[in-house]
């Protein structure tokens, strides 16, 4: 609340749409349109109660699963084209007022047709009202091209000025324009008189919030779709719908049971390996982004994690489950847990440590050799280039070298190692590794670091992240890589110092970076990541959201190894 004033956020979203069809549900990047709104209200610091005013079920559930609160369904005599917005707004405020018992103080319209206007906006708007007084604040965006001076009309095929009180003279530039300011269709924050009183979504007193341009967008048509979309992808949109989007609720499965294991790990993949390997205990599956929901008086002994990242196990997250005794985590890499936490909480940790088990799961080596060939063979700019409308345009930008050109160098010479060097011994006997840890086919390794990189124009890296080889990969050993060398990075992105990385791309030394992982991966959505940026913005870099490993027979071999060692170590517990 903002000086004791409760604030209720409202977006219209009619089923019905005659410019594009169900606009509001459009996928964009693969999220509805009207999730990028849901998402900039929930962030807001000062809306009280977010609410979707919807005639449509299909909506009003889509619009559930992204945090929103429908609490009716519109009448479909006020989902009509032709009906107000006025009208629609005050029906969801006194019928909200009604279903919440409580009166609000301030209403604030987000239509979901202005997507890229961010959280701060609104709460911009909603301080701007209280703080001035005002009836409304409306958001506005200033007018270059569109210009009321350069509007015309044309009579009898002579063009002449719309308007003679606006007259463009003989060489009107833009910058000398009077300013001049549209209204955007974003934000419109008002107090409850105005629009239950006065009926009106304006007042008496209404007040300017001037946005950016691009802040403004309003779908209308399908080209601004098209914009929109583009944008999204560049990554100059600041709603992100993911962050909140829940794609699972609380289940408990053995209800009766005392006490209960955590499973974070997807419900999809992990539901019925789980209740057949843990049938004693009581199951409660949760998305890992919503364990603050899980009661405190759930008697947690046993955690199942997700490894995708987006949440740091640490102490924080830990301290919500007192009776803790034991984590798995069905993954050979653990940056997303952080270690000595856990140690000190002296929480059992179990992973993919088993060397023989781990030769049977094969996806994350398959995937490594379908990015390798995709790299080499400049699949991503091939595919781009038909995207674009283009067809063999660019044939020596996609001219690509056959694998035996290449002098590759494997580092970390374990499981995946040993599996790539198998498939490409196939086409190319130039191949050696490096692995101190490592002694068997020695014709192929090479001893000294530096020696493996300078005979190396091809680097992959899939040696299992450590405290010695962090940041390993420096500007002064990429430099020894022969010039124009090409990456794969399969293994953690800490190993590499991607602020030296980038800088030798840039200068062209090196060619290609291709990655499935990339650092501090629980902040990619919080945070930029420089080589994300360079992989929208070019062809040098290419990254997939660690998704190695993302295979329903990999997965379900190391969920069956980790889920037995938790079984096994409860039970000599005696839980």
């Amino acid at each position: 609340m903002i000086k004791n004033k409760r604030v209720l956020a409202v977006i219209l979203a009619r089923s019905g749409s005659k410019g594009i069809k169900k606009k509001n549900i459009y996928n964009i990047c693969g999220h509805p349109l009207i999730s990028y709104t849901i998402y900039a209200a929930k962030k807001s610091i000062f809306i009280d109660k977010l609410i979707v005013s919807t005639d449509s079920k299909t909506i009003a559930k889509i619009c559930n699963l992204y945090g929103a609160e429908t609490p009716f369904i519109r009448p479909k005599k006020l989902a009509k084209d032709k009906v107000w917005s006025r009208d629609a707004l005050k029906h969801a405020v006194l019928s909200s007022e009604s279903y919440y018992k409580t009166n609000y103080d301030v209403i604030i319209e987000i239509p979901a047709t202005g997507p890229m206007r961010p959280f701060y906006e609104i709460d911009r708007a909603i301080k701007k009202l209280i703080n001035t007084n005002a009836t409304s604040v409306i958001g506005v965006s200033q007018i270059f091209d569109k210009h009321p001076v350069r509007i015309k009309k044309i009579v009898g095929d002579k063009l002449s000025d719309y308007n003679n009180l606006l007259k463009e003279g003989e060489g009107s530039r833009r910058q000398a324009l009077p300013p001049c300011y549209a209204r955007n269709g974003s934000i419109y924050v008002m107090t409850r008189d105005t629009i239950i009183k006065k009926f009106s979504r304006i007042g008496s007193l209404s007040r300017p919030l001037i946005m950016k341009s691009i802040h403004s967008i309003n779908i209308d048509e399908q080209e601004d779709i098209y914009l929109f979309e583009t944008l999204v992808k560049k990554g100059l949109c600041e709603n992100r719908p993911a962050d909140i989007f829940v794609n699972s609720s609380i289940t408990i499965k053995n209800k009766n049971k005392k006490n209960a294991i955590l499973i974070t790990y997807n419900k999809q993949i992990s539901e019925n390996i789980t209740k057949k390997i843990l049938s004693n205990y009581r199951l409660i599956f949760c998305d890992q982004k919503n364990i603050h929901n899980v009661k405190s008086k759930d008697k947690i002994i046993g955690w199942l994690c997700s490894t995708q990242g987006e949440v740091k196990i640490n102490f924080k997250t830990l301290n919500q489950f007192p009776n803790l005794n034991v984590l798995g985590s069905p993954s050979t890499g653990l940056t997303h847990i952080k270690l000595n936490d856990v140690f000190k909480k002296k929480i059992k940790l179990f992973y993919l440590t088993n060397k023989s088990y781990n030769k049977n799961i094969l996806s994350s080596s398959e995937f490594a050799i379908t990015l390798l060939l995709a790299t080499l063979k400049k699949i991503l700019l091939a595919s781009k280039t038909v995207i674009y409308n283009n067809w063999r345009n660019f044939e020596d930008e996609m001219r690509s070298h056959e694998i035996s050109f290449y002098k590759f160098g494997i580092y970390g010479y374990g499981r995946i190692g040993r599996n790539i060097f198998n498939f490409l011994k196939s086409y190319n006997k130039n191949i050696h590794y490096y692995d101190p840890n490592v002694s068997i086919n020695k014709q192929y390794k090479v001893n000294n670091i530096n020696t493996f990189l300078k005979k190396t124009n091809c680097l992959i890296i899939c040696a299992s992240l450590s405290k010695e080889n962090i940041g390993f990969f420096n500007r002064e050993k990429l430099s020894k890589l022969m010039k124009k060398s090409i990456i794969l990075n399969i293994s953690r992105g800490e190993i590499i110092n991607e602020n030296d990385l980038i800088k030798l791309i840039k200068s062209k030394y090196l060619s290609q970076y291709t990655t499935d992982v990339v650092s501090n991966e629980n902040l990619i959505l919080k945070k930029k990541n420089k080589l994300v940026e360079m992989a929208r913005e070019g062809d040098n870099v290419f990254v997939t959201p660690h998704i190695a490993g993302l295979s329903y027979e990999s997965e379900k071999k190391a969920l069956t190894f980790v889920l037995k060692k938790i079984r096994m170590y409860l039970k000599i517990k005696k839980w």
